[in-house]
């Protein structure tokens, strides 16, 4: 009755909330509708001259895809929503989670549920759109992981169930010795990691983990720690896993300086994380616990092992496919199809001409736009202005202009309505999103500059044969595919070497999936609760706190940009749980607090100091927590202790490796 008085209590605040959130929204609305209502002026983006209308005399000069009439301003308010209040309700679901889970011993989900409905509420929303929301999140965190959780319990079980995961537990042991098991666990993580997604690493060494533990019979919480620490450190720093490949495009750094780097940060870090380890078993080991009946007895562990290589397979399979998807659209992505070349304007007097009839009139175009944001420099327009025939005016005008199509304020599809960009295959392109890649970024501005200014600008290349051959292995290649094909092959091994029935394997099956429901129902819950913090715009907050204090007015020493990307990081990943998203908003906070000033060492090791950020705090927000947690049999307690402080010992190990780097080989030039 308690509980349910507390539950009552907090989802009676949170509708007094979102009924005065929804009030002031209704409000607004019906006095925007008002305003709307008066009949506006068109707003007209003349295309550009057919060919025909080009060679009249009246259509010399190229017409500029600009708004010919500007709409009066609507009147809105100026006061802005104070960021403290994102902190209070990200503070309340911290509360509301652990206060559900630790006192009144709820059920994760449920728990986890209650309180992103009830942050959801407190967002604001008409009617049923607060539940709506958690929803559609709670479906798109389900997508993201579902299938991959659910083939890998049936890999799991399989490996167990036919003796694949002690064959080859058997190998590592004769290879490294049972001493040094943990570091081959680690070392295997470590590497697998940085082409694969840490969940579906953590999936694929887990039964090897829980292997090693029956012919050790001891340390099974050391093993299952070494299997998280190697990947998740890799996981964060190391591209091209999203995280770190968003992080160095936002930064502007090379991606062979990025995987060093990463690998330099990340290899002390692990170590750190592998010590930690082997105290937390020692002073509180954890025993190994069915999930989804998945432990055996050793009298029904089977006798006759499979071979090496039909044991590594269901391993091997996914990361071969993954791994080669990735190498081959990273080939594809570094040809950079969509920069153009000089020769890529066809007529550079007739360009120089367009440019300086839209820099004179008062209407909205691009090339403008990117001058008054200084993606464009002024000297660099009049140069080509004023010299079109000079080639390295054209090559200035150019290489800025590439660097101007990595920006997502390039082309505002708000301000240029009525321009429809062109379909590529067939269909229009999507505008990019917070984790568009950068290549992605281009190839969208590029195709609005061909929908702009087509009798000027030529049409791209983009499906070369290595992209041609990047799509082809992107179907294998994704994690679904290449979790379903592996999960195939445990089956055919545990098949071949155990003689199973189909009955028998259908039975197996239904066993690990049944397991798997669960965990898939946590780990969306934890998903769902994150992007409900992440909706509290507590990302924007810390962007206004921090502008409010003056720190981002002013030039900042190299050392306090390194703790200040760390700190800007890790708080975004104990507020909202992605280290993706906590990576890639902090990544873009820094790029302007380093225009302050200049850097004394390279910007790879501020990306190293997000990376490592992004790693403090992974507590019941996070999916990877859950993912630990429940594959490895813990309970939230114990996972507290044993994931969260080793991931807190690994962001820190990080960030004092950046800091030590940064002065002892600064790598400026």
């Amino acid at each position: 009755m308690f509980a349910l008085r507390i539950i009552s209590s907090l989802l009676v605040l949170a509708l007094v909330f979102a009924g005065e959130a929804s009030f002031g929204q209704t409000e607004a609305g019906s006095t925007a509708t008002t305003q709307q209502s008066a009949p506006q002026p068109e707003v007209a983006i003349p295309t550009a001259p057919t060919q025909a209308e080009s060679n009249s005399p009246a259509a010399a000069t190229p017409q500029s895809p600009t708004a010919q009439a500007s709409i009066p301003p609507v009147p809105t308010s100026t006061a802005t929503p104070s960021p403290w209040r994102a902190v209070g309700l990200v503070v309340l679901g911290v509360v509301s989670v652990l206060f559900m889970m630790i006192a009144l011993k709820f059920h994760a989900f449920i728990a986890l549920i209650l309180s992103s409905i009830f942050i959801s509420l407190l967002i604001g929303g008409g009617g049923a759109e607060p539940v709506q929301r958690v929803a559609r999140e709670f479906g798109a965190s389900a997508g993201g992981i579902g299938i991959v959780i659910g083939m890998a319990a049936v890999i799991g079980k399989c490996m167990l169930d036919s003796g694949a995961a002690d064959r080859i537990v058997q190998w590592m042991l004769k290879i490294m010795g049972a001493k040094r098991a943990s570091l081959a666990l680690l070392s295997s993580s470590y590497l697998l990691a940085i082409p694969v997604f840490f969940d579906t690493v953590f999936y694929l060494l887990v039964p090897l983990a829980r292997s090693l533990h029956r012919k050790t019979n001891k340390n099974y919480l050391q093993y299952l720690m070494a299997v998280g620490a190697g990947g998740a450190v890799t996981h964060t720093l190391v591209p091209p896993t999203p995280g770190p490949l968003f992080v160095a495009n936002n930064l502007d750094v090379n991606m062979g300086t990025m995987i060093l780097m990463g690998l330099l940060v990340a290899a002390p870090s692990a170590a750190i994380g592998l010590l930690y380890a082997w105290w937390a078993d020692k002073t509180g080991p954890v025993p190994m616990r069915p999930v989804g009946g998945v432990v055996r007895s050793d009298e029904e562990l089977p006798t006759q092992l499979p071979s090496l290589f039909m044991s590594m397979l269901p391993v091997l399979l996914p990361v071969v496919l993954i791994s080669l998807s990735t190498v081959l659209t990273l080939l594809a992505d570094n040809e950079q199809r969509a920069h153009l070349t000089v020769t890529d304007i066809k007529n550079w007097s007739e360009f120089s001409t367009q440019l300086k009839t839209e820099l004179a009139s008062s209407d909205k175009s691009i090339f403008k736009s990117l001058a008054q944001q200084q993606l464009l420099q002024n000297a660099t327009i009049e140069g080509v202005i004023a010299a079109s025939d000079s080639e390295s005016a054209r090559q200035q005008f150019v290489t800025e202009l590439n660097v101007a199509l990595r920006s997502k304020q390039f082309f505002k599809a708000d301000d240029f309505a009525t321009l429809k960009l062109k379909a590529v295959d067939g269909k229009p392109l999507a505008a990019p999103g917070l984790r568009s890649k950068a290549i992605d970024v281009e190839r969208y501005n590029r195709v609005a500059l061909e929908s702009a200014y087509p009798a000027l600008i030529a049409d791209h290349d983009w499906n070369t044969s290595m992209r041609r051959w990047s799509d082809w292995m992107s179907l294998p290649g994704d994690p679904n595919v290449a979790l379903i094909l592996a999960a195939l092959a445990s089956l055919w091994v545990l098949y071949k070497s155990q003689g199973k029935t189909l009955v028998q394997l259908a039975a197996a099956m239904e066993e690990s999936l049944l397991s798997a429901g669960v965990i898939i129902l946590i780990t969306a819950a934890g998903g769902a609760f994150g992007k409900m913090l992440q909706e509290t715009q507590i990302a924007d907050a810390i962007k206004q706190i921090l502008q409010g204090s003056g720190g981002a007015d002013v030039a900042l020493s190299g050392t306090v940009l390194i703790f200040l990307a760390w700190g800007i990081s890790a708080f975004l990943k104990v507020a909202q749980g992605s280290s993706t998203v906590a990576m890639i908003v902090a990544s873009g906070m820094m790029v302007a607090l380093m225009s302050r000033g200049t850097l004394p060492y390279h910007p790879v090791y501020i990306a190293m100091a997000v990376g490592t950020g992004s790693l403090m705090g992974s507590w019941m927000n996070d999916s990877g927590f859950w993912v630990y947690a429940k594959m490895g049999g813990l309970t939230e307690g114990e996972a507290l202790r044993s994931w969260t402080i080793m991931l807190a010992l690994l962001s820190l190990g990080g960030l004092l490796m950046t800091w030590a780097l940064s002065i002892i080989m600064p790598l400026t030039a």
